[in-house]
């Protein structure tokens, strides 16, 4: 949140595990929308012991099991099937451990062990599906806004009509409105201090 002015942010810490004979612990955090670019690939953070992991990238675990994941199925694109996802997305995945698993001295990669690939998939799958409730809870509610905008232009119009064809008074438009839309409404009271529905 420090770093990013994203609408949406999630984080998931896995339990410890072990891997020969030392624990680790990863964790993987999506941000996503507000000024995050929606052109090209997503960013792709990388972290061991919470230390930032700048160079080797296609060497490295945590890239290897992004790009494995099919992120079609939480609603980012990703051309050609595999790869890196598109979108205006952040993902980032740490791993922590005594004995982090490098690829070669300079230790600027993960290394691929099997133990902690399934850990970082895990991790990352679960921060995705947050994201895509995310994404459907907005695309339901864009629906139902437009929605709301078309009967809101038609409807006047149509009670317009009505009245005039059968030589009534014009209905209520808003009652209607809510009725179709689902709306509920609640009024409270207050009675010797307390609140009733």
């Amino acid at each position: 949140r420090k770093e990013f002015d994203a609408d949406f942010f999630t984080a998931v810490t896995r339990d410890a595990e072990v891997h020969g004979g030392d624990p680790f612990v990863v964790e993987a955090g999506i941000a996503y929308g507000g000024d995050l670019g929606a052109e090209g690939a997503v960013d792709l953070l990388r972290f061991a012991n919470r230390v930032p992991l700048v160079y080797q990238r296609g060497a490295c675990a945590i890239t290897d099991v992004t790009k494995r994941i099919n992120w079609r199925n939480y609603e980012l694109t990703q051309p050609g099937g595999s790869g890196m996802p598109q979108g205006p997305a952040v993902v980032l995945v740490g791993v922590a451990s005594t004995n982090v698993p490098f690829t070669s001295e300079s230790k600027d990669a993960v290394a691929n062990v099997p133990a902690i690939e399934d850990e970082i998939e895990l991790a990352i799958r679960e921060a995705a599906r947050e994201l895509k409730s995310h994404l459907k809870r907005r695309q339901s509610l864009d629906r139902r806004r437009r929605k709301r905008e078309v009967l809101s232009e038609i409807l006047p119009e149509m009670a317009d009509k009505l009245a005039s064809v059968t030589d009534q008074e014009r209905p209520d438009v808003e009652r209607a409105l809510a009725r179709i839309m689902n709306n509920v409404g609640v009024s409270h009271e207050r009675e010797n201090g307390r609140a009733h529905l």
